[in-house]
């Protein structure tokens, strides 16, 4: 990072000037700047500024967005009660299982190596190779779960029309999440964050007109994300994507990204596996409306933890990317962790009680759930940011990063299977509780003896 006075003169008055005479604004940067000196001790440097900069372009859209994506899950919550909720979250979860062969973590490796290179040419070859190779992985997917749908249906103990559902709402996630990280590795966060409130204004507007409709179905939130997902990944590929994407394959490329996604694909399963598993197994041991309850739970602790967590990670990932000196970028990373410690529990509690509230008396408030929920989130951001980090390194950190989050999925799998039987919820978000320590302890010691090793060298 550039930490010459006249580099941080020079941008701390670009901020100024952007700024104007909203004073909400200055105070806001100069927060921010003076957060960054105590903590590190070393004056904001230019790369700094740049990053706050995409911070607030990102922090900006996914707020607005989570206004409108927050009044879509309380609306639909208290319409469709309990049950109608758990067969939406179904749908996502077996969703999550499904889209995993379609992507192959390709499109975080599309990120990283646009994020590295500043050519077009070469984006334009990393991009249009991803693409095409997710397009016929895509369509071999579909082709597979289709034949299948029976055999899948009965290992996820729903009827076939859920999975027919899944397999469409996988195949829009993964043109969402396709169009999207693109944005993110031409570094292109102002437009990405432009997207966010679109995303989320259809979300809501879709459910609204279906309710009107008298559509009182999960079938509602279901349509309501497909249509948000088509609208922004077909927008983004018409405004952005039109010079990038030649649909040609650059073998080079293709070997490059497939070394990375083969190893980032290990962790997007385990992921998938702990984020999701815990409503498998709920609906599979108990019930859909107790599903419908957990999800709520779910989001009401996670909202507040993951819109912050989010917006960060969007714009750290590329950043870190670009850094050459990620041992000291770990350092730094490592003195946020007890800040996001002392103001995430109180933050997940409180955000927690308010949206439960909100979703009305079918969600009954338990305190110890909140509180294992509260923590559990807590966790789950904390160990999410550092694997982003450990993403950005390249394949020797990506591995660094799957051994953890294997460890996560085993025993969160494991835990839920004992659990759940006994005390129900409070087993499922336990399991996770307990999965994730495991998972932090671990790659805090992996990951402290790999950037020591590496400053060494």
């Amino acid at each position: 990072m550039v930490n010459t006075i006249s580099g941080r003169i020079t941008e701390e008055q670009r901020y100024q000037n952007a700024a104007g005479r909203n004073a909400f604004l200055r105070l806001f940067f100069g927060l921010i700047f003076l957060f960054y000196e105590k903590i590190f001790h070393e004056p904001a440097g230019e790369e700094v500024m740049k990053f706050v900069r995409n911070l607030s372009y990102v922090g900006l859209g996914t707020v607005l967005s989570t206004i409108f994506s927050f009044s879509y899950n309380i609306i639909a919550g208290r319409m469709l009660g309990p049950a109608g909720y758990g067969g939406f979250t179904l749908v996502h979860s077996i969703a999550m299982f499904l889209y995993i062969p379609m992507l192959l973590g390709l499109n975080t490796a599309m990120i990283k190596y646009c994020a590295e290179s500043k050519d077009q040419y070469q984006q334009s070859r990393i991009i249009s190779t991803t693409y095409v190779v997710v397009i016929c992985l895509t369509v071999v997917s579909v082709i597979l779960y289709t034949i299948l749908r029976q055999q899948i249906a009965a290992i996820f103990s729903v009827n076939q029309e859920i999975i027919v559902l899944s397999i469409l709402f996988a195949v829009l996630f993964v043109f969402y999440a396709l169009t999207t990280s693109s944005l993110r590795g031409l570094l292109l966060m102002k437009d990405y964050a432009v997207f966010q409130p679109i995303y989320g204004i259809t979300l809501l507007s879709t459910l609204l007109a279906l309710i009107y409709l008298q559509f009182y179905s999960f079938k509602a939130m279901v349509y309501a994300t497909y249509l948000a997902y088509g609208v922004v990944g077909s927008i983004i590929v018409v405004r952005f994507l039109k010079q990038y994407l030649t649909f040609a394959i650059d073998r080079s490329w293709l070997s490059t990204l497939w070394k990375y996604s083969s190893v980032a694909v290990l962790g997007g399963l385990s992921f998938t596996l702990y984020s999701n598993i815990d409503r498998i197994m709920i609906n599979y041991y108990m019930d859909v409306e107790s599903v419908g309850v957990y999800g709520v739970y779910y989001y009401a602790s996670f909202t507040v933890l993951t819109l912050f967590s989010e917006i960060f990670t969007i714009v750290f990932f590329p950043t870190a990317s670009k850094s050459h000196d990620k041992s000291l970028l770990y350092r730094k990373l490592n003195k946020i962790v007890p800040y996001m410690l002392m103001l995430g529990i109180p933050a997940a509690l409180v955000g927690e009680y308010v949206i439960l509230r909100m979703f009305g008396k079918g969600y009954p408030i338990q305190l110890p759930l909140m509180l294992v929920f509260a923590f559990t989130a807590i966790l789950v951001t904390w160990y999410g940011v550092y694997a982003w980090f450990f993403n950005s390194e390249g394949i020797d950190g990506a591995k660094l990063t799957v051994s953890g989050t294997l460890i996560i999925a085993i025993a969160n799998i494991i835990f839920n299977i004992i659990l759940i039987p006994q005390i129900g919820l409070y087993g499922a978000i336990g399991a996770t509780a307990i999965a994730f320590s495991l998972g932090l302890c671990y790659n805090f010691y992996r990951g402290k003896r790999f950037f020591n090793r590496k400053s060494e060298n």
